[in-house]
């Protein structure tokens, strides 16, 4: 899913990507422990059923903004049970209902619907509750159920994510028990149209000026996938071929309006989902669909089969199609491990953009996410998943988790990798079903042979992100033989004391470039390395893996800048990031700032002290979730003894 805030980003990185017009859009134990404390934090949803198969007929008033439904919920006791519980918004009045064909007695409390039964029920039985209530749906969360417009139109829909399927419809509020598969029944006037999860199996003409459309929904589901939307849509469908002779529809339903700004995107969709398929094994729901509703909400959601989407972007298209193998497919089985849904589909946007337009695109597309990263608060893990905007966390959720799993391919290296996600894609014990960190972290220590507790304890369960202290020297040994000095050492971390990460350094000589990798285990370490050549510059995680910072302490003194220098930021014009380079002949405070056009400052990119040498520092189109204008740029660099400012132009 995607926030609104989320949208803005995705869209504005999307225009600066495509070069389109501007968009809207302790040890480990210690800390296992504790994590695993924190796994046992209450539920909703009542843990004694197993639920398997939710039909929902909600019929629509569109004037009076109110719902009649009736839903069936078949489900199994997990032990031997005389009562069990639905989760249902008390504002929603339940007239009646029946288990196992017999009218039954119930009470309300809570937001739930307690159900005694008139016997006890043994563990796998069959129950088929059916359940008549009415009344004004529930909008919690980002906006439950809606009935909203555009345009001069209705536009009803649902975002259940992610306590707000109980809104509108009696359930098991919690992603952890799918049910086995759905149908929902929409009836609705006459000139709108629904869309819902699966396959449309009719559209019923009630002679009343209503309509009744039935959605079917062979696969696994979880309850905040199931969705409805409703307007007066233009219905667009294109095909993913994935045989010589097989071909899936897309089903797209668009607001009018908007149509002729959204085909282009939506275009794009049967390419997106055969590079997704090539990496991750074919698309999770090949039998039925994928398709798009647009919604009133500023963001998307990736309700399984028909994604909701407030506007479309390359991004959003890209990221919400993602979720239909991590977070459909499988699904995270509390708000706790949210980053399996949206960490990895925020990942496979970056994955989109390497196959369709290079590796340059893929690593611009990272550098921004891990731009983003360093502002989470909190570990990746969700502690208090009461609050919804602590499960959706931008920075935490989205572009740490994304973070999480660059640093990932850069430890494993890209075939181990790529062998990993297709590995937990296809997983027999998660496809389909739910997952927990540790289900994912299992399949990559599978896939690598080795252990990851480290990276998982440090970068799911811990917090912050390293900050390196680097010095580097060398000495002639003998001949053309020199050896290498790095001292390395990183500043205080609460959780974890430190981090643990091989990390890459690049040696370049006047014969070329050599590299090393060493794992950074100590706080304060050293090491040393043998090459052919006088060193002429140091590369520490030349290929930006890790998300960190770091800062000079000392280099060679051959190496040492004469004088100030501020060099021309690259490319010029750029999009949708530039590099900006300079150089400091002495310990100095340096500051480094851009401004607008008319003199405003936009952001400041260094304000520290530095010792001599040459740096380099990325700025991006989008930071801190604000996109830039296209247009004039200026950046100054100032020390207590120089002033040096120069032009660059952002183009979109």
């Amino acid at each position: 899913m995607n926030k609104f805030i989320l949208t803005l980003l995705y869209l504005s990185l999307s225009s600066a990507l495509l070069g389109q017009g501007k968009e809207f859009i302790a040890s480990e134990k210690k800390q296992f422990l504790a994590a695993d404390k924190l796994l046992k934090t209450a539920y909703p949803g009542d843990q004694t059923i197993d639920i398997k198969y939710y039909k929902l007929d909600i019929t629509l008033n569109v004037s009076a903004q109110n719902i009649k439904g009736i839903t069936v919920v078949n489900l199994n006791p997990v032990n031997t049970i005389n009562q069990f519980f639905l989760d249902l918004n008390d504002m929603l009045t339940v007239d009646s209902l029946t288990i196992n064909g017999t009218k039954n007695t119930f009470s309300r409390s809570n937001n739930q619907i307690i159900i005694p039964l008139s016997r006890s029920y043994s563990a796998g039985e069959l129950i088929s509750a059916v359940i008549y209530y009415e009344g004004y749906p529930g909008n919690s969360g980002f906006g439950s159920f809606t009935f909203g417009s555009h345009n001069g139109s209705p536009s009803i829909y649902t975002l259940s994510e992610p306590y707000g399927a109980s809104d509108w419809f009696p359930c098991k509020d919690t992603p952890a028990d799918k049910a086995d598969s759905s149908d929902t029944w929409i009836t609705c006037p006459s000139d709108l149209y629904a869309a819902s999860n699966g396959v449309l199996t009719d559209i019923v003409d009630n002679n009343n000026g209503t309509k009744t459309f039935k959605w079917k929904n062979s696969y696994p589901i979880a309850q905040y996938l199931i969705s409805l939307a409703v307007s007066n849509y233009t219905v667009y469908t294109n095909y993913y071929k994935y045989s010589p002779v097989d071909s899936m529809p897309i089903v797209n339903h668009i607001y009018p309006e908007t149509f002729s700004i959204a085909k282009p995107f939506l275009d794009l969709t049967p390419a997106m989902i055969k590079i997704y398929s090539g990496l991750f094994g074919q698309y999770p729901f090949i039998k039925e669909k994928y398709g798009h509703a647009q919604f009133g909400w500023g963001g998307g959601m990736e309700h399984q089969t028909c994604t909701s989407a407030g506007s479309f972007s390359e991004l959003l298209v890209s990221h919400e199609l993602a979720h239909q193998w991590f977070g459909d497919k499988i699904t995270c089985k509390d708000w706790h491990n949210i980053w399996l849904n949206e960490g990895f589909a925020t990942y496979c946007s970056g994955l989109y953009y390497e196959q369709t337009y290079g590796t340059t695109s893929y690593f611009s597309y990272m550098t921004s996410e891990m731009n983003s990263a360093k502002s989470a608060v909190g570990s990746v893990w969700v502690q208090n998943i009461s609050d919804v905007n602590e499960i959706f966390d931008e920075s935490r959720s989205y572009a740490k988790g994304s973070a999480v799993l660059h640093m990932l391919r850069g430890v494993t290296g890209d075939s181990v990798f790529f062998r990993i996600m297709r590995t937990y894609a296809s997983d027999p014990a998660l496809v389909y079903k739910c997952a927990a960190t540790e289900d994912f972290q299992r399949d990559a220590e599978a896939v690598y042979g080795q252990s990851l507790n480290y990276f998982f304890q440090e970068w799911i369960y811990g917090e912050n992100y390293p900050q390196y202290g680097l010095s580097w020297k060398y000495n002639l040994v003998s001949g053309d033989i020199y050896n290498v000095t790095v001292d390395l050492s990183q500043q205080d971390n609460s959780n974890p004391a430190f981090f643990i990460m091989p990390i890459k350094i690049k040696l370049s000589t006047l014969p070329g470039d050599t590299s090393f990798t060493v794992l950074n285990n100590l706080k304060i370490q050293e090491f040393t390395f043998t090459v052919k050549g006088k060193p002429t510059d140091l590369s520490f995680d030349p290929d930006n893996y890790i998300l960190k910072s770091y800062s000079l302490n000392d280099i060679p003194d051959d190496l040492k800048p004469q004088s100030f220098d501020l060099k021309q930021n690259y490319p010029n014009p750029f999009n949708p990031s530039t590099t900006i380079e300079y150089s400091i002949p002495q310990r100095s405070h340096v500051i480094l700032k851009v401004y607008n056009e008319i003199g405003n400052e936009v952001a400041e990119l260094v304000n520290e002290d530095k010792i001599a040498g040459t740096y380099s520092v990325e700025f991006p189109a989008v930071q801190n979730n604000k996109s830039f204008a296209s247009g004039v740029y200026y950046y100054t660099l100032t020390s207590d003894t120089y002033t040096s400012t120069k032009k660059m132009i952002l183009l979109k």
